[in-house]
């Protein structure tokens, strides 16, 4: 019989949320024990966070039309004010920034949802 040679022992106190996001953890990556689990994220590069469902397809679609809509609005100052010559470069670069910045969170909302039963 193999008897473990370990006397440290470590309580971790946390809340519900994260106590259900670490038991999500350890289960994909399958480890037996606590122990196991921290070994292999030590050995890991990278950890992916978990996947969150959305059951609702048309949450994922309202977030994604706001940040359209609110693209839109962006390009259509910026088109007034080069029409009328009302706009400095210095507010140019702005809009620019906010147009990349809404693009960016576009991308991460796609990345960090995945809609059960969509694309």
């Amino acid at each position: 019989m193999n008897r473990r040679n370990s006397s440290t022992k470590i309580i971790i106190r946390c809340s519900e949320e994260d106590k259900s996001a670490l038991l999500l953890v350890k289960s994909q990556l399958k480890a037996l024990t606590w122990l196991n689990m921290i070994k292999e994220l030590l050995n890991k590069k990278k950890i992916d966070p978990p996947k969150i469902i959305i059951q609702d397809n048309l949450y994922l679609l309202e977030i994604l039309t706001e940040l359209k809509r609110c693209g839109n609005n962006i390009n259509q100052v910026t088109k007034i004010a080069n029409i009328n010559k009302t706009i400095t470069p210095q507010e140019t670069n702005q809009l620019k920034k906010l147009a990349m910045q809404i693009s960016s969170l576009k991308n991460k909302v796609l990345k960090s949802f995945v809609v059960e039963g969509g694309k």
